[in-house]
């Protein structure tokens, strides 16, 4: 879709425009619909021309008027008590529920066979071709053949169909059955082929039915007999052991004992586990500590040993005697130090006799605590063992006393469950004599279901002109549907209002598509495409175009690479100094496009900071822009070298020698080179090319852009049709005679680049 040639003509500029959109209305969401439908016309009338064509043909052909023929039958909700004479419902408990109930039996598979037999042999055409719906009727007639199925068969599927029906009239005594047909005649014939039947089936059943009741009922009355008097004897076998059937106060009696027993049992268990925690302490006997008491023993013992007294003694006079040579005699005379050496000996010997003491006194000690802990370990063991005998004990007699109370419960449970039962088979055993006694008076009343009139016409409907206008306005309505289902399911963007609508990103401009215009014209209006777009740029809030920008768009062919040469070309032309940045290290195309010598240094280069930017850039003389190109073929991977420090230095260096910066990126979703570009410029135009490009890609693109905080400017959407574009009413503006339209109506086969001056002609200001 870029497809670059080369345009020579005129340029005229225009003023800029803002292309700021308004937050969509209803108003607005109810237009864009109606260009979605627009946009799709073919689609509507395509479908709208198709149904109606198949539709109303079928309809006037398959369709006849239908006639609905009705017969009734009555039935009675009170007959006479045939003993008092009362009013009553006999065996109706409701009354519409029977009448429902009713209604269903008349279209039953036992009516209806008696229908089918019936009318066999009677010729009507209704079991010849009864067809069910347009498509079957439509396939019958297309076949041109007459089967001839099961009668039964006609007649259920005729009532599956609702060609056949019964139902309930309420608040009144009737069930009509209803029989819809294009010839009444035979209609009427099947609706009292219907009524005669049921009336003879239901006869039938109902003397039947109250013969098999008394029977049963008869048969039930003997076995409840039976079972009456064996629940008595069950009865009385449960509570012959203990002379009566109320057991209560007995087994509340066991109850308190067995109460009584558990508490004794809980105390002999507490007792046990005291003597059990006591023998434990008693064999372990290890205190951490000695107590208090037993050191001051051991003092007072080791103390009132002579040979301490004494050698206590003689230290003490030891220590006297040394303190008076010290204090007559001078440090390190020789008698001196030998009195301090008797002083240490004695003392040595005090502390000896003092540990051997001290060591006879706790053999002494241990003896008689291991003594005492014996006679107490003895004594608690012997209580622990009379404490097991009696617990055990009570555990015995409480396991015989709980069994024999869950027993007499259990019985007392049986003999109350089976009293309930005798109850209710006594009670059960009267209904069924009264019943019987009723039926057999109910078999002489009169009958309840009469016959109320023969079926004749209720009414004729013919809903072919009605089907026809419903046809048409659904045909209509489903071609609206599928034009604007098409277009929803198309997510490309096509006009600038869809960018707008879907993405929320504003439109800096449009480039018009070649195929929508005047080709003699197109050179002329894409320049005037360009200078409105660089004078949007120009009134952006901020201060105006930025110096460092990169043009990217979600994925390939959107047009980018096209706009950025363009954009370019224009600002350069405009008098300011451009260097224009082949920024897709990986598919470099601006080199090939602009004819750059294979020979130059490149944009690896310049990055890496093995070339200078003066020996890499090179000059288009024919429109003074500065272009540096990549290397197709460079080994450096290209999102090293972008992500590096030194990358984002030497841009930063380019910024300042030039007025603007333009960068052609790889796309968004391809490859992350394109957010690392747009992270060192800070500023971002996004192109999408209409019809190509979709919104889902754009609207990603931007997401991914907004996360690292960079500014997007705006959107430039190519391809453009002229209606959408926003000089669309410029477009026919100009003259189209003379030598500028001849030259305009040259250059419509040649490509999309801005016109470029040859090398030493002078700019052309009015283009400017």
């Amino acid at each position: 879709m870029n497809t670059i040639e080369k345009y020579d003509g005129e340029l005229i500029e225009r003023s800029p425009a803002n292309f700021e959109m308004p937050p969509e209305s209803a108003s607005d969401s109810t237009s864009a619909l109606a260009a979605a439908v627009l946009r799709r016309w073919y689609i509507v009338a395509i479908t709208f021309l198709v149904m109606c064509a198949i539709g109303i043909p079928a309809i006037w052909l398959l369709i006849d008027p239908l006639y609905d023929v009705t017969g009734a039958i009555k039935v009675a909700p009170i007959l006479s008590n045939i003993l008092t004479g009362e009013a009553d419902k006999g065996e109706i408990s409701n009354y519409q529920s029977f009448m429902n109930t009713q209604a269903e039996m008349i279209l039953s598979p036992q009516v209806v066979q008696r229908v089918a037999d019936d009318l066999a042999g009677k010729n009507l055409t209704f079991f010849e071709d009864q067809a069910s719906g347009i498509g079957a009727k439509l396939r019958r007639k297309l076949e041109n053949t007459k089967t001839k199925p099961d009668p039964a068969n006609i007649l259920k599927q005729a009532k599956y169909d609702g060609i056949i029906t019964s139902a309930a009239i309420r608040n009144t005594e009737l069930v009509k059955v209803t029989a819809k047909s294009d010839k009444p005649e035979e209609a009427k014939r099947i609706v009292d082929a219907f009524i005669q039947a049921y009336m003879l089936v239901e006869v039938a059943s109902s003397l039947r039915g109250q013969g098999q009741k008394l029977t049963v009922l008869e048969n039930e009355r003997k076995v409840l007999a039976e079972k009456l008097e064996n629940q008595r004897e069950a009865i009385g076998q449960l509570g012959q052991e203990y002379g009566s059937v109320t057991l209560d106060g007995r087994h509340d009696m066991m109850l308190q004992r067995v109460s009584s027993l558990l508490g004794e049992l809980t105390k002999a268990e507490a007792k046990r586990m005291n003597l059990e925690t006591q023998i434990k302490l008693l064999e372990e006997n290890k205190p951490s500590s000695p107590p208090d008491e037993l050191m001051r023993m051991r003092e007072e013992y080791i103390n009132a040993d002579i040979t301490v007294q004494e050698i206590t003694r003689q230290l003490a006079q030891l220590e006297q005697d040394q303190i008076l040579s010290g204090q007559m005699m001078v440090q390190g005379n020789p008698l001196l130090l030998q009195k301090q050496e008797f002083v240490k000996a004695f003392q040595l010997r005090l502390d000896e006799k003092r540990r051997e003491v001290g060591k006879k006194f706790d053999e002494r000690m241990s003896k008689q605590v291991d003594k005492v802990n014996n006679e107490k370990l003895t004594g608690a063991r012997l209580q622990l063992k009379q404490t097991l005998a009696y617990e055990n004990r009570l555990r015995e007699i409480l396991a015989k006393e709980d069994t024999q109370t869950v027993e007499l419960g259990r019985k007392q449970l049986a003999i109350d469950e089976i009293e309930d039962q005798l109850a209710s088979t006594k009670e059960l055993y009267g209904t069924m004599g009264r019943r019987i006694q009723e039926l057999e008076m109910e078999r002489k009343r009169p009958a309840r279901v009469s016959i109320a009139y023969n079926a004749d016409i209720a009414s004729v409907r013919d809903k072919r002109v009605k089907y026809t206008m419903a046809l048409v306005f659904g045909a209509l309505a489903c071609g609206v549907v599928a034009a604007i289902l098409r277009d929803k399911a198309d997510l490309s963007v096509h006009t600038p209002e869809d960018v707008v609508r879907r993405i929320g990103i504003r439109i800096i401009g449009t480039t018009t598509s070649l195929q929508t215009g005047k080709k003699a014209l197109f050179s002329r209006q894409m320049a005037e495409d360009y200078q409105t777009i660089r004078a949007n740029l120009g009134l952006l809030d901020g201060g105006g175009m930025p110096e460092k920008l990169v043009v990217t768009g979600p994925s390939m062919r959107d047009g980018k690479t096209t706009f950025a040469i363009n954009l370019a070309t224009s600002l350069s032309r405009s008098g300011k100094k451009v260097l224009l940045v082949d920024g897709d290290l990986r598919k470099p195309d601006i080199g090939r496009l602009l004819d750059i010598p294979r020979d130059s240094r490149y944009l690896q280069d310049v990055l890496s900071g093995s070339t200078l930017l003066e020996d890499a850039v090179c000059v288009v003389s024919s429109a003074g822009l500065h272009v540096l190109a990549a290397d197709s073929h460079s080994s450096t991977d290209p999102y090293e070298l972008l992500a590096s420090p030194q990358a984002a230095k030497q841009i930063d260096k380019i910024g300042e020698k030039y007025d603007h910066v333009i960068i052609d990126s790889p796309p968004v979703l391809a490859f992350p080179d394109a957010l690392l570009w747009a992270k060192m410029a800070g500023a971002v135009i996004l192109t999408g090319f209409a019809g190509h490009t979709t919104s889902p890609d754009l609207k990603e693109t931007k997401e991914r852009l907004s996360e690292i905080g960079v500014r997007i400017l705006g959107t430039v959407l190519s391809n453009v049709p002229v209606s959408h574009s926003y000089y669309r009413y410029g477009y026919d503006y100009h003259a189209q005679g003379g030598r500028a339209a001849q030259s305009a109506r040259n250059a419509a086969g040649r490509p999309l680049l801005l016109p470029m001056d040859k090398p030493g002609q002078k700019p052309d200001d009015s283009v400017l």
